[in-house]
């Protein structure tokens, strides 16, 4: 657990500005936060947890199975409401004009058509799968390839990694809902710095 210790910092000061903006103007914390948030990004540069967005419900059993021949009709995908959701991010992304680096995604469809549906290409990446999917003995290695990823990223872009929840509570410890991003900043040697979280209503 000493990685869970010296690996996160939250940040104190990205909202001090605007939330004297918000006693000034009657204009909502959650808003002002998620400006901020979404100022951070087009200053390029940082690292995005996006959980997969809203997805059909299903027994455990079909959420964990992952097709072997990419066929998504026997994995679990998304709703209309989470393709809409996807093509939503995409188009404030594009507005906002926030430059995307990379986009990696999980193996599982759900994830794959969040990333295709938002940013259109993206590499596949089974260190982002669902953690409960993972062959018995890796997922520990496997999350550590994430966490140092994403402290090393370098580059005038941002870092998108498409995911799924139990993947970002175990690495960020933010329990997020379907389409939320985690915004953060990388600090090298294993360290990231959390900036905070654009929910889905942000943005759609």
């Amino acid at each position: 657990m000493k990685f869970a210790q010296t690996m996160l910092r939250r940040s104190r000061g990205l909202f001090a500005g605007a939330l004297v903006a918000t006693a000034a103007f009657g204009v909502s914390a959650a808003a002002v936060a998620d400006e901020a948030l979404w100022e951070a990004l087009a200053e390029g540069g940082k690292v995005v947890l996006l959980r997969h967005t809203e997805s059909e419900e299903a027994e455990a059993e079909k959420s964990m199975h992952l097709a072997a021949d990419g066929d998504c009709s026997t994995e679990v995908q998304l709703t209309d409401d989470g393709r809409a959701q996807a093509q939503a991010l995409g188009k404030a992304l594009k507005e906002r004009g926030i430059e995307v680096g990379e986009v990696l995604s999980s193996d599982f469809c759900r994830a794959r058509q969040t990333a295709e549906g938002v940013f259109g290409e993206y590499e596949r990446w089974d260190a982002l799968n669902l953690i409960a999917a993972m062959p018995e003995g890796e997922s520990e290695w496997l999350l550590e390839d994430v966490r140092d990823r994403m402290s090393e990223f370098e580059g005038e872009g941002n870092l998108f990694l498409v995911t799924h929840r139990p993947n970002i509570n175990t690495i960020v410890f933010e329990n997020v809902e379907a389409g939320s991003l985690v915004v953060m900043r990388p600090e090298g040697m294993g360290s990231v710095e959390v900036l905070g979280v654009i929910p889905v209503e942000s943005y759609h």
